[in-house]
């Protein structure tokens, strides 16, 4: 399920992407790439909010996962909360 939902990212499918991510999670809950994938993904489509919360989550199951602070500060950055984008950079570095 994960590596369909990378195909169907990289082929900007989100929607049916974070289906499969979703299924990948089922199976794996404590993949913290699968979460940071599925983030990627709702970003892309704007949904901000939950692109944080699967970020936050990537960043749980593992608190060295550098990218993930990396693209949840450019969703701070995207939603102009500059100051929070900062902190995610800095730690992210």
């Amino acid at each position: 399920y994960f590596n369909k939902g990378s195909v169907l990212s990289h082929l900007k499918r989100y929607p049916e992407a974070i289906e499969f991510y979703d299924k990948a999670i089922e199976l794996d809950p404590r993949d913290p790439t699968t979460y940071f994938n599925k983030g990627n993904a709702l970003s892309n489509l704007e949904r901000y909010p939950e692109a944080i919360e699967c970020y936050d989550k990537a960043i749980e199951l593992n608190p060295q996962h550098c990218n993930s602070y990396f693209n949840k500060g450019r969703v701070f950055h995207n939603l102009k909360e500059y100051q929070d984008a900062i902190e995610c950079y800095d730690k992210a570095i």
